[in-house]
C-alpha cells in the first residue's frame, strides 16, 4: 500500500477504533503523521509512494499520536520501527540520526 492510499478506515482499523466520535482527531493525526514521515526523509510525495514500508511507519506514528495526547513529555525516545523505517529512506540526515 502506497503512503497516499493509507485511509481513515485504515488507521482505525489498525488502532482497533470502532466508533467515530474520534475521526475528526484521526484525521489530523494521518495529515500530521504524513507530514512528518516527508519532512524527516525529505522525500517527495511522489517518491514516498514508491516505498511501501512507510504506510507501516504512518500507522505507528498515527498510533503514538494517538496514544500520546498529553502536553507532557514522558518518553523521549522515537518509535524504533518508525525510526528504522524512515532512516533507512532518509535524504536529510542534518542533526544525526
Amino acid at each position: 500500500m502506497n503512503l497516499s492510499e493509507v485511509t481513515l478506515t485504515e488507521v482505525k482499523a489498525y488502532l482497533r477504533i470502532l466508533g467515530t466520535d474520534d475521526d475528526s482527531l484521526l484525521e489530523i493525526i494521518l495529515a500530521a503523521a504524513t507530514s512528518y514521515i516527508l519532512s524527516y526523509t525529505a522525500l517527495t510525495a511522489e517518491e514516498a509512494d514508491t516505498i511501501p514500508e512507510l504506510s507501516i511507519a504512518l500507522m505507528c506514528l498515527c498510533a503514538d499520536m494517538y496514544d500520546t495526547r498529553t502536553s507532557q513529555v514522558s518518553n523521549d525516545k522515537q518509535n524504533p520501527i518508525v525510526k528504522t523505517i524512515l532512516n533507512m529512506h532518509r535524504r536529510n540526515c542534518i542533526g544525526g540520526a
